[in-house]
């Protein structure tokens, strides 16, 4: 859950939680779950700090959703599992932020075609941002980077956090700090680039 001074204004979607009982009471458009107040509808978060008052006030207009099909950018934020990565879509494919936060899975058999790899990690790693393909049209969305424009667009260094970059014409990417190579599936879209020396 988000600090609660973050909250205030925020557009939450139903069942998202907000906050525990303990910080505040529930107002109108959240309900309690095992001691979480959850949204209760799409809408925008209201705080009366005065009476410790939580509520999601009605937002006029349909939220934005990803749609099937549709090119979506995210950051990779975990793998439950070996062979999947849960992403947390933030925006469309010109860039547009979504007015709400969405949650994506990427499983290894949407990642490549290739059978001898056995971990998601081989393609994508936590803290990587993602340009992916929507393959379902509503949440949890699936989501692939089998497309050749898809894949890792920006990525940091498992060693020292510093940003890679790609080598021209390979999956590699190369710390330019510590000097730590690593792979993943890229992007031809990838942000930063070794120059070539001349």
């Amino acid at each position: 859950m988000a600090p609660i001074a973050e909250l205030r204004g925020r557009r939450v979607f139903p069942g998202e939680p907000l906050c525990t009982i303990e910080e505040f009471l529930p107002g109108d458009g959240v309900y309690v779950d095992d001691g979480v107040i959850r949204a209760a509808r799409f809408g925008q978060v209201e705080i009366d700090f005065a009476n410790r008052r939580i509520s999601v006030k009605p937002v006029t207009g349909k939220p934005r959703l990803p749609r099937r099909n549709s090119v979506v950018y995210g950051v990779a934020i975990g793998a439950p599992r070996e062979e999947l990565m849960l992403v947390k879509i933030f925006a469309d494919e010109r860039l547009v932020p979504y007015n709400g936060s969405f949650t994506g899975i990427l499983h290894i058999l949407q990642a490549s075609d290739s059978p001898q790899q056995r971990s998601i990690y081989d393609y994508v790693k936590p803290g990587d941002i993602l340009r992916a393909t929507s393959l379902s049209p509503a949440p949890v969305y699936v989501l692939s980077i089998k497309r050749p424009q898809d894949g890792v667009i920006m990525a940091f260094c498992s060693v020292c956090g510093a940003p890679l970059h790609r080598v021209p014409g390979s999956n590699k990417l190369v710390c330019l700090r510590c000097g730590n190579e690593e792979q993943r599936k890229v992007s031809p879209l990838y942000v930063l680039t070794v120059r070539r020396k001349r």
